[in-house]
Protein backbone atom coordinates (compact mmCIF):
# COMPACT_ATOMS: atom_id res chain seq x y z
CA UNK A 1 0.00 0.00 0.00
CA UNK A 2 2.85 2.36 0.82
CA UNK A 3 4.45 1.59 -2.49
CA UNK A 4 1.25 2.42 -4.35
CA UNK A 5 0.94 5.75 -2.58
CA UNK A 6 4.55 6.70 -3.36
CA UNK A 7 4.08 5.79 -7.00
CA UNK A 8 0.95 7.88 -7.17
CA UNK A 9 2.82 10.85 -5.65
CA UNK A 10 5.63 10.49 -8.09
CA UNK A 11 3.21 10.39 -11.01
CA UNK A 12 1.49 13.50 -9.67
CA UNK A 13 4.82 15.33 -9.35
CA UNK A 14 5.78 14.33 -12.86
CA UNK A 15 2.46 15.52 -14.30
CA UNK A 16 2.78 18.76 -12.38
CA UNK A 17 6.28 19.33 -13.81
CA UNK A 18 5.05 18.57 -17.33
CA UNK A 19 2.14 20.96 -16.87
CA UNK A 20 4.44 23.76 -15.65
CA UNK A 21 6.84 23.20 -18.55
CA UNK A 22 3.96 23.30 -21.01
CA UNK A 23 2.66 26.48 -19.45
CA UNK A 24 6.07 28.13 -19.69
CA UNK A 25 6.26 27.21 -23.38
CA UNK A 26 2.79 28.59 -23.98
CA UNK A 27 3.58 31.84 -22.24
CA UNK A 28 6.85 32.06 -24.13
CA UNK A 29 4.96 31.55 -27.37
CA UNK A 30 2.49 34.25 -26.48
CA UNK A 31 5.39 36.60 -25.71
CA UNK A 32 6.85 35.98 -29.15
CA UNK A 33 3.46 36.57 -30.79
CA UNK A 34 2.91 39.78 -28.84
CA UNK A 35 6.42 40.98 -29.68
CA UNK A 36 5.83 40.25 -33.34
CA UNK A 37 2.54 42.10 -33.27
CA UNK A 38 4.09 45.07 -31.53
CA UNK A 39 6.94 45.20 -34.06
CA UNK A 40 10.36 46.74 -33.48
CA UNK A 41 10.61 50.06 -31.68
CA UNK A 42 10.64 52.95 -34.15
CA UNK A 43 14.05 54.62 -34.17
CA UNK A 44 14.25 58.37 -34.53
CA UNK A 45 16.01 60.02 -37.47
CA UNK A 46 18.95 59.96 -37.94
CA UNK A 47 20.15 56.43 -37.19
CA UNK A 48 23.32 56.63 -39.26
CA UNK A 49 25.71 59.05 -40.92
CA UNK A 50 24.46 61.62 -43.41
CA UNK A 51 26.28 62.28 -46.69
CA UNK A 52 26.45 65.69 -48.34
CA UNK A 53 27.72 65.57 -51.92
CA UNK A 54 29.23 68.87 -53.05
CA UNK A 55 28.61 69.60 -56.71
CA UNK A 56 31.96 71.39 -57.08
CA UNK A 57 35.60 70.47 -56.54
CA UNK A 58 37.50 70.60 -53.23
CA UNK A 59 38.62 74.03 -52.06
CA UNK A 60 35.95 76.09 -53.80
CA UNK A 61 33.38 78.27 -52.08
CA UNK A 62 30.62 75.65 -51.89
CA UNK A 63 33.02 72.98 -50.67
CA UNK A 64 34.64 75.24 -48.06
CA UNK A 65 31.30 76.40 -46.63
CA UNK A 66 29.95 72.85 -46.52
CA UNK A 67 32.98 71.51 -44.68
CA UNK A 68 32.81 74.44 -42.25
CA UNK A 69 29.20 73.49 -41.49
CA UNK A 70 29.80 69.74 -41.12
CA UNK A 71 30.77 69.74 -37.42
CA UNK A 72 27.85 71.94 -36.40
CA UNK A 73 25.46 69.77 -38.38
CA UNK A 74 26.89 66.64 -36.80
CA UNK A 75 26.49 68.11 -33.30
CA UNK A 76 22.84 68.97 -33.94
CA UNK A 77 21.96 65.66 -35.56
CA UNK A 78 23.99 63.37 -33.32
CA UNK A 79 25.50 61.55 -36.30
CA UNK A 80 28.55 62.03 -38.50
CA UNK A 81 28.13 64.25 -41.55
CA UNK A 82 30.34 63.05 -44.40
CA UNK A 83 31.25 65.50 -47.19
CA UNK A 84 32.13 64.15 -50.65
CA UNK A 85 32.66 65.86 -54.01
CA UNK A 86 31.07 65.23 -57.41
CA UNK A 87 31.95 68.25 -59.54
CA UNK A 88 30.50 68.97 -62.93
CA UNK A 89 27.89 71.03 -64.79
CA UNK A 90 27.93 73.79 -62.17
CA UNK A 91 26.57 71.45 -59.53
CA UNK A 92 24.22 69.72 -61.95
CA UNK A 93 25.90 66.29 -61.80
CA UNK A 94 25.51 66.09 -58.03
CA UNK A 95 21.84 67.08 -58.26
CA UNK A 96 21.20 64.57 -61.04
CA UNK A 97 22.69 61.82 -58.85
CA UNK A 98 20.75 63.03 -55.80
CA UNK A 99 17.43 62.75 -57.63
CA UNK A 100 17.96 58.98 -57.96
CA UNK A 101 18.91 58.38 -54.31
CA UNK A 102 16.50 57.17 -51.60
CA UNK A 103 14.26 59.88 -50.16
CA UNK A 104 15.16 59.03 -46.57
CA UNK A 105 17.02 62.15 -45.45
CA UNK A 106 20.46 60.52 -45.42
CA UNK A 107 21.58 61.96 -48.75
CA UNK A 108 21.93 65.67 -49.50
CA UNK A 109 23.64 67.67 -52.23
CA UNK A 110 25.30 71.08 -52.08
CA UNK A 111 25.10 73.32 -55.13
CA UNK A 112 24.24 76.94 -55.94
CA UNK A 113 20.71 78.19 -56.26
CA UNK A 114 20.93 79.01 -59.97
CA UNK A 115 21.67 75.33 -60.66
CA UNK A 116 18.04 74.78 -59.67
CA UNK A 117 16.34 78.09 -60.47
CA UNK A 118 18.04 78.88 -63.79
CA UNK A 119 19.67 75.86 -65.42
CA UNK A 120 16.45 73.87 -66.07
CA UNK A 121 15.23 76.82 -68.18
CA UNK A 122 18.47 77.31 -70.11
CA UNK A 123 19.99 73.85 -70.52
CA UNK A 124 18.98 70.24 -71.14
CA UNK A 125 19.11 68.90 -67.59
CA UNK A 126 17.39 65.81 -66.18
CA UNK A 127 16.00 67.43 -63.06
CA UNK A 128 13.54 70.16 -62.19
CA UNK A 129 12.57 72.27 -59.21
CA UNK A 130 9.99 69.71 -58.00
CA UNK A 131 12.54 66.90 -57.73
CA UNK A 132 13.98 68.14 -54.44
CA UNK A 133 13.21 69.17 -50.88
CA UNK A 134 14.89 72.48 -49.99
CA UNK A 135 16.63 72.29 -46.63
CA UNK A 136 18.88 75.33 -46.24
CA UNK A 137 20.95 78.00 -47.96
CA UNK A 138 24.02 79.86 -46.72
CA UNK A 139 25.27 83.25 -47.88
CA UNK A 140 24.81 85.12 -51.14
CA UNK A 141 27.50 85.43 -53.79
CA UNK A 142 28.17 89.18 -54.17
CA UNK A 143 27.38 89.25 -57.89
CA UNK A 144 27.91 92.65 -59.48
CA UNK A 145 28.60 94.64 -62.60
CA UNK A 146 31.92 96.48 -62.39
CA UNK A 147 33.92 98.92 -64.47
CA UNK A 148 37.05 101.06 -64.27
CA UNK A 149 36.62 104.19 -62.13
CA UNK A 150 38.07 106.19 -65.02
CA UNK A 151 34.85 105.63 -66.99
CA UNK A 152 33.16 108.10 -64.62
CA UNK A 153 30.01 105.99 -64.41
CA UNK A 154 28.29 106.43 -61.07
CA UNK A 155 26.04 103.40 -61.52
CA UNK A 156 24.62 101.12 -64.21
CA UNK A 157 22.05 103.71 -65.33
CA UNK A 158 24.99 105.82 -66.50
CA UNK A 159 26.20 102.85 -68.56
CA UNK A 160 22.81 102.59 -70.25
CA UNK A 161 22.71 106.31 -70.97
CA UNK A 162 26.18 106.16 -72.53
CA UNK A 163 25.29 103.01 -74.51
CA UNK A 164 22.39 104.81 -76.13
CA UNK A 165 24.88 107.28 -77.59
CA UNK A 166 27.36 104.58 -78.68
CA UNK A 167 26.70 103.40 -82.26
CA UNK A 168 28.12 99.95 -81.60
CA UNK A 169 27.00 99.68 -78.02
CA UNK A 170 29.24 98.29 -75.26
CA UNK A 171 31.01 95.03 -74.56
CA UNK A 172 31.11 93.25 -71.23
CA UNK A 173 33.03 90.30 -69.83
CA UNK A 174 30.63 87.39 -69.34
CA UNK A 175 31.20 84.29 -67.23
CA UNK A 176 27.84 82.48 -67.24
CA UNK A 177 24.73 81.99 -69.34
CA UNK A 178 22.87 83.66 -66.47
CA UNK A 179 24.58 87.03 -66.88
CA UNK A 180 23.88 86.86 -70.62
CA UNK A 181 20.16 86.37 -69.96
CA UNK A 182 20.16 89.31 -67.53
CA UNK A 183 21.97 91.60 -69.96
CA UNK A 184 19.77 90.48 -72.88
CA UNK A 185 16.67 91.36 -70.87
CA UNK A 186 18.05 94.81 -70.00
CA UNK A 187 19.23 95.42 -73.58
CA UNK A 188 15.75 94.66 -74.91
CA UNK A 189 14.09 96.93 -72.36
CA UNK A 190 16.46 99.86 -72.94
CA UNK A 191 17.00 99.46 -76.67
CA UNK A 192 20.79 99.32 -76.41
CA UNK A 193 23.51 96.94 -77.54
CA UNK A 194 25.40 95.11 -74.76
CA UNK A 195 27.62 92.47 -76.32
CA UNK A 196 28.97 89.60 -74.18
CA UNK A 197 32.62 88.62 -74.41
CA UNK A 198 32.80 85.08 -72.95
CA UNK A 199 35.52 84.38 -70.39
CA UNK A 200 36.58 81.27 -68.51
CA UNK A 201 35.70 82.63 -65.09
CA UNK A 202 35.71 85.51 -62.67
CA UNK A 203 39.46 86.07 -62.65
CA UNK A 204 39.57 86.36 -66.44
CA UNK A 205 36.55 88.68 -66.46
CA UNK A 206 38.17 91.00 -63.91
CA UNK A 207 41.43 90.97 -65.89
CA UNK A 208 39.53 91.89 -69.07
CA UNK A 209 37.97 94.99 -67.54
CA UNK A 210 41.17 96.02 -65.74
CA UNK A 211 43.05 95.73 -69.02
CA UNK A 212 40.51 97.86 -70.85
CA UNK A 213 39.51 95.02 -73.18
CA UNK A 214 35.80 95.38 -72.35
CA UNK A 215 33.65 98.24 -71.14
CA UNK A 216 32.43 96.51 -68.00
CA UNK A 217 32.24 93.03 -66.49
CA UNK A 218 29.96 90.68 -64.64
CA UNK A 219 31.57 88.95 -61.66
CA UNK A 220 30.18 86.69 -58.94
CA UNK A 221 32.70 87.99 -56.41
CA UNK A 222 36.24 87.85 -57.79
CA UNK A 223 36.14 91.63 -58.24
CA UNK A 224 35.82 92.25 -54.50
CA UNK A 225 39.47 92.83 -53.57
CA UNK A 226 40.09 95.17 -56.52
CA UNK A 227 36.90 97.11 -55.80
CA UNK A 228 37.83 97.46 -52.13
CA UNK A 229 41.23 98.81 -53.23
CA UNK A 230 39.59 101.33 -55.57
CA UNK A 231 40.79 99.69 -58.81
CA UNK A 232 37.23 98.80 -59.83
CA UNK A 233 33.90 100.55 -59.38
CA UNK A 234 30.73 98.64 -58.52
CA UNK A 235 27.97 99.75 -60.91
CA UNK A 236 25.17 97.56 -59.55
CA UNK A 237 24.60 94.45 -57.54
CA UNK A 238 22.50 91.64 -58.96
CA UNK A 239 20.95 90.61 -55.65
CA UNK A 240 17.89 92.02 -53.92
CA UNK A 241 19.94 93.55 -51.10
CA UNK A 242 23.01 95.86 -51.28
CA UNK A 243 26.40 94.17 -51.44
CA UNK A 244 28.13 94.10 -48.03
CA UNK A 245 30.92 96.66 -48.11
CA UNK A 246 29.39 98.44 -51.10
CA UNK A 247 26.05 99.46 -49.65
CA UNK A 248 26.15 102.71 -51.66
CA UNK A 249 25.95 100.82 -54.94
CA UNK A 250 22.40 100.24 -56.22
CA UNK A 251 20.92 96.89 -57.15
CA UNK A 252 19.42 96.22 -60.58
CA UNK A 253 16.05 95.99 -58.81
CA UNK A 254 16.45 99.43 -57.27
CA UNK A 255 17.32 100.80 -60.73
CA UNK A 256 13.99 99.58 -62.04
CA UNK A 257 14.92 96.28 -63.67
CA UNK A 258 12.61 93.43 -62.74
CA UNK A 259 15.33 90.83 -62.61
CA UNK A 260 17.80 89.77 -59.98
CA UNK A 261 20.06 86.92 -58.97
CA UNK A 262 20.22 85.84 -55.34
CA UNK A 263 22.76 83.09 -55.83
CA UNK A 264 23.22 81.10 -52.63
CA UNK A 265 25.01 77.96 -51.53
CA UNK A 266 22.11 75.54 -51.23
CA UNK A 267 21.43 72.14 -49.65
CA UNK A 268 18.74 69.88 -51.05
CA UNK A 269 17.40 66.36 -50.49
CA UNK A 270 15.39 64.11 -52.83
CA UNK A 271 11.70 65.00 -52.94
CA UNK A 272 9.51 63.07 -50.54
CA UNK A 273 11.74 62.65 -47.49
CA UNK A 274 9.80 62.04 -44.23
CA UNK A 275 8.49 65.15 -42.50
CA UNK A 276 10.36 64.42 -39.27
CA UNK A 277 13.63 63.98 -41.13
CA UNK A 278 13.15 67.26 -43.00
CA UNK A 279 12.26 69.11 -39.80
CA UNK A 280 15.41 67.87 -38.05
CA UNK A 281 17.60 68.69 -41.04
CA UNK A 282 16.15 72.20 -41.28
CA UNK A 283 16.74 72.78 -37.57
CA UNK A 284 20.33 71.52 -37.88
CA UNK A 285 21.04 73.86 -40.81
CA UNK A 286 19.52 76.79 -38.91
CA UNK A 287 21.94 76.11 -36.07
CA UNK A 288 24.91 75.59 -38.41
CA UNK A 289 24.21 78.92 -40.13
CA UNK A 290 24.99 80.69 -36.84
CA UNK A 291 28.12 78.68 -36.04
CA UNK A 292 31.42 80.56 -35.96
CA UNK A 293 33.17 78.41 -38.63
CA UNK A 294 30.38 79.08 -41.14
CA UNK A 295 30.13 82.79 -40.35
CA UNK A 296 33.92 83.12 -40.63
CA UNK A 297 34.00 81.50 -44.08
CA UNK A 298 31.07 83.60 -45.32
CA UNK A 299 32.77 86.78 -44.09
CA UNK A 300 36.07 85.81 -45.72
CA UNK A 301 34.30 85.25 -49.02
CA UNK A 302 32.23 88.44 -48.69
CA UNK A 303 28.97 86.51 -48.78
CA UNK A 304 27.32 88.10 -45.74
CA UNK A 305 25.40 86.12 -43.12
CA UNK A 306 22.19 85.72 -45.13
CA UNK A 307 20.52 82.33 -44.64
CA UNK A 308 17.24 80.69 -45.61
CA UNK A 309 15.78 77.38 -44.47
CA UNK A 310 12.69 75.27 -44.94
CA UNK A 311 9.51 76.89 -46.30
CA UNK A 312 11.08 80.34 -46.75
CA UNK A 313 13.90 78.82 -48.79
CA UNK A 314 11.43 76.83 -50.91
CA UNK A 315 9.41 79.99 -51.61
CA UNK A 316 12.51 82.00 -52.55
CA UNK A 317 13.93 79.50 -55.01
CA UNK A 318 10.56 78.98 -56.69
CA UNK A 319 10.14 82.73 -57.11
CA UNK A 320 13.59 82.93 -58.70
CA UNK A 321 12.77 80.04 -61.01
CA UNK A 322 9.58 81.76 -62.19
CA UNK A 323 11.53 85.00 -62.78
CA UNK A 324 14.19 83.30 -64.90
CA UNK A 325 11.58 81.34 -66.84
CA UNK A 326 9.83 84.60 -67.75
CA UNK A 327 13.14 86.19 -68.76
CA UNK A 328 13.90 83.27 -71.07
CA UNK A 329 10.56 83.51 -72.88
Amino acid sequence: MRISINKTARYADREDAILKKSLRKSLGGFSIVFAALAGPALAEFPEKEITVTVGFGPGGGVDTITRAAADALSSSLGQAVVVTNQPGAGGGLALTALKAKPADGYNLAAAISTTISFDPHSANVSYGIDDFEYIGAFGVFPEALVALPSRDWNDFKDVIAAAKDAPDGFTYASTTSLDRVVMKSISAKEGVVLKPVPTKGGAEAVAAVLGGHVDFAYSSGTYYAQAAAGALHVLAGLGTNPIPGFEGAPTLKSLGYDISSVNMVIYAAPAGIPDDAKAKLVAAFEAAAQSKPVLDVLAKRNMGSFTLTGAAFDEQIRAQSAQFKAAME
